[in-house]
């Protein structure tokens, strides 16, 4: 080839690295944009009425505290005006500090930091931790297809993060003021940065103090600051750092290997504690840094909360887990509704060809009595990050008595990963097949947000309810809601008295204490506020969707709302409001999955007239047949 050719061909060559580099860039950014859209549609989707309960409780909280004057103040664990347990409201604060600290600094600079406007604040601070979730999942399924030649490699990550812009369960958790996106993005940095310190090490002699290894330790702390069980991250950590220092054996020998984990995880250790301690001072009893005792309030809180995941309890909203099973419920929320039957499946699919292509590498270096080479031990140490990780938080929240699908959003941005890597890896050279079912699945898993995401674009359920009340139900009525749930209408006014409701254009509101236990004072107080009541309402199924269907432990509750709903107690339904997913006409009704996927932004609602009024022993007669239990 003649000089002028070479150089011509050299020159073509490089143009054509940067279309493609600027195609991949172009991609990513579209994919990132359309998923922060949709995270984005109707962030004040309850028309600022605080209708998500631990929103409110982190505003309250935030409300309480105050930024402080300097470094000084806000490390002195005794008086920050910052930490929540120097408040009257934060004394059982849970939650990480880092999601808080960084709302109210937002908030504060935009001027919002009122009750009021926190939640919306901490609501697009979420969306916007989730979008840069979508890049981190592409840069995770770079990485792990970094044996794959590039064009199935730009596929494989272009296909990761379209999928998990789409994902419906990141899309809801997007839109609340809750520290549950900020440990799902946090933990994904982290594996994201231990996976790249992972593949740095591929390169002999690479220094253990390596940038990415710093990172990954700052990561790791952070993520434990969002929230406790962030933590669990910590595996995929020490994997990728035992791959690391089995790289070095190959080269340097077991004993440089062993000194070289010892010094890297040494590292990532302080380094972890330097993060967490600079961003959740306040969990810890004291200013002083080299004392590690927890705070009491923050170790009594941990310590309350696992006991009410481990064992049933007589707190309402855990009555829903009786009805529910360990490992198959969680496993059935999570393909069905969290993510979407096609994208679950896809996702499974890649999993379970991870911990094959992970047994497979394991049996074939077992029989070759031979170091693999270092390529082939990042390739497949990655590959065990995900599959354990995933295995990890299933197991730790899908198994006890609490399994709700919230605790699984750690997991969730990897099975997109996994997904696409099934369609790359079992779709071999046969690139047209590969991009058509990549065309599929995005398209499946996108039908699916839309459709989702459609609930944030029209009226909350509980928020047309109000104002078909206020429209409707003449002021001074008595209104009767039951307790645990949030009460219609929504901010109403509320009087003593019929009198005093009329005068003030409110109306009197009744509770009626559906939770309390079914014994020998539960008729009648169920049945002294109907008998006062014009009107009962019902502002979601979590009573008549738990209790409702508990026989054994709530009889009477049984056959009271089996009667309500025949309208044999004296009221009838004469409304109702719903906010089913849909798109195009076809909707899905979505009350069989967990209670917390639809109770907070569209839970069905139903209103109850009075018809008649029933005598006590009249009402009794239709709780009570010849037949029935205890109770009456």
């Amino acid at each position: 080839m003649r000089p002028q050719q070479a150089r011509d061909t050299s020159a073509t060559g490089a143009i054509s690295r940067v279309d493609r580099r600027s195609t991949l860039v172009l991609g990513l950014v579209v994919i990132a944009f359309v998923g922060l859209t949709l995270r984005l549609v109707g962030t004040n989707w309850d028309d600022g009425k605080h209708l998500h309960p631990d929103e409110r409780y982190l505003s309250v909280v935030a409300d309480n505290t105050e930024l402080p004057t300097g470094p000084r103040e806000y490390f002195d664990v005794d008086r920050s005006p910052l930490s929540p347990y120097n408040t009257s409201e934060g004394t059982n604060y849970l939650y990480g500090m880092l999601p808080l600290t960084a709302t109210s600094v937002v908030a504060t600079a935009v001027g919002q930091d009122g009750y009021g406007e926190l939640n919306l604040v901490g609501r697009r601070l979420a969306a916007l931790v989730d979008g840069v979730t979508i890049f981190l999942v592409f840069g995770i399924s770079w990485l792990l297809l970094a044996n794959y030649e590039r064009r199935r490699r730009t596929v494989g990550a272009l296909l990761a993060a379209a999928l998990y812009a789409f994902t419906v369960t990141a899309i809801q958790h997007a839109h609340f003021f809750t520290t549950d996106i900020w440990v799902a993005m946090m933990g994904t940095l982290t594996f994201f940065l231990a996976l790249r310190s992972l593949r740095s090490g591929v390169e002999e002699g690479s220094s253990a103090l390596s940038l990415p290894l710093l990172a990954t330790g700052a990561a790791l702390g952070l993520t434990v600051a969002c929230k406790a069980s962030g933590a669990l991250i910590v595996l995929p950590v020490g994997i990728a750092l035992l791959g690391r220092a089995t790289i070095v054996t190959r080269w340097a020998g077991g004993r440089s290997a062993i000194f070289r984990l010892m010094a890297e995880s040494g590292l990532v250790v302080v380094t972890t504690y330097l993060a967490f301690r600079l961003a959740s001072p306040y969990t810890f009893q004291s200013s002083n840094w080299l004392d590690l005792s927890l705070n009491p309030q923050f170790r009594d809180a941990l310590e309350r909360q696992a006991d009410a995941i481990a064992g049933p309890s007589n707190f309402p909203p855990a009555y829903q887990w009786l009805l529910s099973q360990p490992i198959w419920t969680p496993l059935r929320n999570l393909a069905l509704w969290q993510l979407g039957v096609p994208l679950a499946f896809a996702g499974f699919v890649g999993l379970a060809a991870l911990a094959v292509f992970v047994a497979h590498t394991a049996v074939a270096t077992v029989r070759a009595r031979a170091w693999p080479a270092a390529d082939v031990v990042a390739r497949v140490m990655g590959q065990l990050m995900i599959v354990s990780f995933v295995a990890l938080v299933f197991l730790r929240f899908g198994t006890p008595f609490v399994h709700t699908g919230r605790y699984l959003l750690p997991l969730v941005p990897l099975l997109p990963v996994c997904a696409a890597f099934a369609v790359v890896v079992l779709t071999g050279d046969r690139a047209r097949l590969r991009l058509t079912l990549s065309g599929v699945l995005v398209a499946l898993t996108a039908i699916y947000a839309l459709a989702f995401v459609q609930i944030y674009d029209r009226p909350n359920t509980r928020i047309e309810a109000t104002r078909w009340i206020q429209a409707n139900v003449p002021p001074g009525s008595t209104i009767a809601n039951e307790h645990w749930d949030d009460s219609l209408p929504v901010g109403g006014i509320w009087g003593e008295t019929v009198a005093a409701a009329k005068a003030a254009g409110g109306y009197r509101g009744l509770q009626i204490p559906v939770f309390d236990p079914d014994d020998e004072a539960k008729l009648r107080k169920l049945y002294e506020p109907l008998r006062d009541a014009d009107y009962y309402v019902l502002s979601s199924p979590r009573a008549w969707r738990t209790i409702g269907r508990l026989p054994d432990r709530f009889p009477l509750m049984t056959r009271f709302y089996a009667d309500l709903f025949a309208g044999k107690l004296g009221y009838a339904e004469v409304e109702s409001f719903t906010s089913e997913p849909g798109l195009l006409g076809v909707q899905l009704n979505d009350v069989s999955a967990e209670e917390a996927f639809w109770v907070y932004d569209h839970p069905p609602v139903r209103i109850f007239k009075r018809t008649d009024s029933l005598r006590l022993v009249e009402f009794r007669d239709v709780l009570c047949p010849a037949a029935a239990p205890p109770y009456c």
